[in-house]
């Protein structure tokens, strides 16, 4: 949730991020070159024109886009995103300069790249140290905002469980009533209303000077995030804004599919699908074929390689000590392996590296009429992993981890990141289930 002053957290983020910036262009400046001011002043002059630009350049960046806001409960993917999005815009800016003003000649390309890298990796781990700190303050119950609460329709058993479960958002919950005109004033900084009690809170809030938020309970529509879109002068409220409908997000998924399929392959499945063949091949064939729904719920071919008997029965979901399965598929199924011919359905563009697992037919069929909103995993390509796998949520299919398994599919299409894949990816490799 934003709030529109800058808090002494956010202040020591840009005074820290700051200081990290200078530090890695003066600190690579003294190792390459030495005292320029000595051995070079024309030089000299134009590296101090540089950090000159560098350090204003950086503030008007970060200040236009927000970059060191740290609303409540805030995640780090989401602060990283923002960082790694001014890291390129402000390199991609330092770049147009120095060459459209001719001055790349006074520049090391080498100087810059390591400056500008090394600002990055130090900007990562002050900022994943950061929200760590300013979560524990929070947790110790300093520096807590306090609010109250106000109206009876609201969706007020969930807010108060959240800010009792997670006082590391920032909020303290200081009361409840119904009515505004029952609340006190003492050491409140914000009510948060029902819209059906709105008008007179606002009115109470302006009279003594206090921020006022409404909170619609828009739980019972099933959607875990919503947005405001303006239509003129009229607030849309948009369900489930999934970030893959948004700017470039699609292509730097794709892009990063691409780049894994093929290193997937010609890594893996060059040597591996040889040497499988030879035990595979006599009993009916390496690879098999199966129908899946896919994105937009479009069927496609998902490959896998064989494990099963040649004539064996593939329609219904495999259970524990199946008679179906080979020794050889034990092992495939256990390691996984067996999913790994899915990297051509990666780079055929059926599949993503991360998503939602596509379903057998007959489970689809069956759990889309059982699942409220089921058909929103279709929103994204289905995945080689995904966030229900990273957290260990597989094995024999019933209705409870079904619908476990579909709140996590919505949430991964809700919150889509470029780092919430590579987090996914990692958890699913190192088995870490509490990491997502």
């Amino acid at each position: 949730m934003e709030h529109s002053r800058t808090t002494p957290s956010e202040a020591g983020l840009l005074l820290g991020d700051s200081a990290l910036l200078a530090l890695s262009f003066l600190g690579w400046a003294a190792y390459l070159f030495g005292d320029l001011r000595q051995e070079n002043p024309l030089y000299f002059d134009q590296y101090v024109s540089l950090f000159t630009l560098v350090m204003v350049l950086w503030l008007a960046l970060s200040l236009g886009m927000g970059t060191h806001r740290l609303p409540a409960g805030i995640e780090i993917r989401t602060v990283l995103s923002r960082f790694y999005r001014l890291v390129l815009l402000h390199a991609a800016l330092l770049a147009i300069w120095t060459v459209s003003l001719k001055t790349s000649t006074f520049y090391s390309r080498a100087f810059l790249g390591l400056f500008i890298g090394t600002y990055a990796l130090l900007g990562t781990f002050f900022r994943m140290a950061w929200v760590y700190l300013l979560r524990r303050r929070y947790r110790s119950g300093r520096g807590l905002r306090r609010i109250a609460t106000v109206g009876n329709t609201g969706p007020w058993d969930r807010v108060h469980a959240t800010l009792a479960r997670h006082p590391e958002y920032g909020y303290a919950l200081a009361g409840h009533v119904e009515d505004i005109a029952d609340l006190a004033l003492t050491d409140i900084e914000e009510v948060w209303a029902s819209p059906d009690v709105a008008v007179e809170s606002l009115h109470w809030a302006e009279k003594y000077g206090l921020r006022l938020r409404l909170v619609p309970d828009l739980g019972v529509l099933g959607a875990q995030r919503t947005r405001i879109l303006p239509l003129g002068d009229l607030p849309i409220v948009e369900l489930r804004p999934e970030p893959l409908s948004q700017g470039l997000h699609a292509w730097v998924k794709r892009a990063m599919d691409i780049g894994g399929a093929l290193v997937g392959i010609l890594l893996i499945l060059s040597w591996l699908t040889p040497l499988l063949s030879l035990f595979l091949l006599p009993r009916g064939g390496v690879f098999y074929r199966q129908g899946r729904y896919g994105w937009g719920g479009r069927p496609f071919q998902i490959w896998k390689f064989r494990t099963m008997h040649a004539h064996a029965e593939g329609d219904r979901q495999a259970v524990a000590h199946d008679a179906r399965i080979t020794p050889l598929g034990q092992w495939l199924r256990w390691t996984h392996v067996d999913e790994l011919p899915q990297l051509w359905n990666v780079l055929r563009g059926d599949m993503s590296l991360v998503g939602p697992r596509p379903h057998m037919t007959s489970d689809h069929e069956a759990y889309s009429k059982a699942i409220r909103a089921y058909g929103i995993r279709h929103w994204v390509k289905p995945g080689m992993t995904g966030l229900a796998q990273a957290r260990g949520l597989v094995g024999e299919k019933d209705e409870r981890l079904m619908q476990e398994r579909i709140q996590a599919d919505l949430y991964y299409v809700e919150n889509w990141s470029f780092l919430f894949d590579l987090k996914i990816m990692a958890s699913t490799l190192l088995g870490l289930k509490r990491w997502v």
